[in-house]
């Protein structure tokens, strides 16, 4: 039988225009970047990419909206994706100095990511791309998988800075992904614990798999180091953000969080799609994985004042949300950008 084409690529959004830029504090290599301008808007929406899916993955929710937003308002906000170093269209690996202490096969970190994000802002709003300081921009940060913990740890590090968050099957920071299932070895461990349909087979083999490819350890290829996540970021429902103060909010306590959304997988496609992963049967990914994953994005919406967020799953969608689902994401950014648009 003949190789399958791969898929073909995302078409690129309207009135979309490439970038490569390189950052002032990493001179040597270029970020490949995507921006579309706002029509009368200060608020940019800035969308950050799991490991597994590149920027061209968010451009249908982009088109989605746009089109969208053609027959019901006339403003938009400004759009940027990009794909960090040695991800996507970005080419160029991060030259991280060489007295890096991270191991072998790392180049960049949680806090080096988001340190250049920042620097990814500061530049797109001084550079006449969008035409407000990065002070005046309303910033919203949708995420998939591993940009989710990107985006909390930026609005963490950046307080009042950003105003939503659209969170679309977070990585889960307090897991290696092996502990989310029992240890057939351990002293204490009960076979008969275990589900009808699941095995101590089944348990060890999902243990080895998810390690393999999961664990935070795994070098990946775009060189993310991802051990220090979980001691930066170790639950999901703490710690509380803050969002940017309006005039009327300043003799107000406690500051409001940004308006969050938080959009989990179906259960029931997920469970299909990982009997693909090495070591994982339909039966651990209902009893373990997603009961986990689900607990984890419902810690998320404590993450900001309770009226501002909304958790919903994303029926006919696996963990990548964006692809499977581009007009749930163009409808809940929609959402999130009027409800910020109001609070101004």
């Amino acid at each position: 039988m003949a190789a399958q084409p791969p898929p073909p690529s995302p078409a690129f959004p309207p009135n979309a225009q490439s970038l490569s830029i390189s950052l002032p504090h990493k001179p040597s290599a270029a970020l490949s970047c995507t921006f579309i301008e706002s029509t009368a808007s200060s608020t940019l929406v800035v969308f950050l990419n799991g490991l597994g899916l590149p920027q061209s993955h968010w451009w249908p929710c982009i088109t989605h909206y746009l089109n969208h937003s053609a027959t019901t308002t006339p403003n938009h906000p400004a759009f940027l994706t990009y794909d960090r170093y040695g991800q996507g269209l970005t080419t160029d690996p991060d030259p991280q100095d060489s007295d890096t202490t991270l191991p072998e096969g790392h180049r960049h970190d949680i806090t080096s990511v988001t340190h250049d994000l920042h620097g990814l802002l500061e530049f797109i709003t001084t550079k006449n791309h969008h035409p407000y300081s990065l002070a005046q921009t309303t910033l919203i940060l949708a995420a998939n998988s591993i940009g989710c913990p990107i985006a909390r740890y930026y609005a963490q590090l950046y307080p009042g800075t950003v105003s939503g968050l659209l969170l679309l099957d977070s990585y889960m920071t307090d897991t290696t992904f092996v502990d989310l299932y029992p240890d057939p070895d351990a002293p204490q461990f009960d076979p008969s614990s275990l589900p009808e349909d699941v095995t101590v087979d089944d348990i060890r083999a999902a243990r080895t798999g998810m390690g393999k490819l999961f664990h935070p350890k795994v070098v990946n290829k775009e060189g993310f180091w991802r051990g220090t996540i979980t001691s930066l970021l170790p639950h999901s429902y703490e710690p509380k953000l803050l969002a940017p103060l309006r005039p009327m909010d300043m003799n107000d306590e406690p500051q409001p969080g940004p308006y969050l959304t938080v959009i989990g997988h179906d259960w029931d496609l997920f469970a299909e799609e990982s009997i693909r992963m090495p070591g994982m049967t339909r039966a651990v990914a209902m009893n373990y994985t997603n009961p986990a994953w689900g607990q984890y994005n419902d810690g998320l919406l404590k993450i900001t004042t309770g009226d501002k967020s909304k958790g919903l799953i994303a029926k006919g969608a696996g963990h990548f949300v964006q692809r499977d689902r581009p007009d749930l994401v163009a409808e809940e950014l929609a959402r999130v950008v009027q409800l910020v648009k109001g609070n101004e």
